[in-house]
């Protein structure tokens, strides 16, 4: 995958990854790996509803781009540990 390819998918998929992550970070009291799976999980399937399938070719970098959305949100002050707080 070249770099054109990887910024068109990043692209397509952060505003739903950004919604989907802060979604689960207000619902799911689980620690951070599992909520990272719930998140790509709730993208994949969402997807699959939509009509539009995740390659598989593109869920290691969808799901390294909810890693960095959890990141930034983190080092951000949105989320803190232990008490998500709500981002509006």
């Amino acid at each position: 995958m070249n770099a054109l390819s990887i910024i068109a998918l990043i692209a397509k998929y952060l505003p739903v990854v950004m919604s989907t992550v802060v979604a689960v970070e207000q619902s799911v009291h689980a620690p951070g790996t599992t909520k990272a799976q719930v998140a790509l999980n709730t993208i994949q399937t969402a997807s699959q509803i939509a009509g539009e399938v995740v390659p598989e070719e593109h869920v290691q970098t969808v799901a390294h781009l909810v890693d960095g959305v959890v990141d930034v949100l983190n080092k951000t002050g949105v989320f803190t540990k232990g008490t998500p707080e709500s981002a509006q």
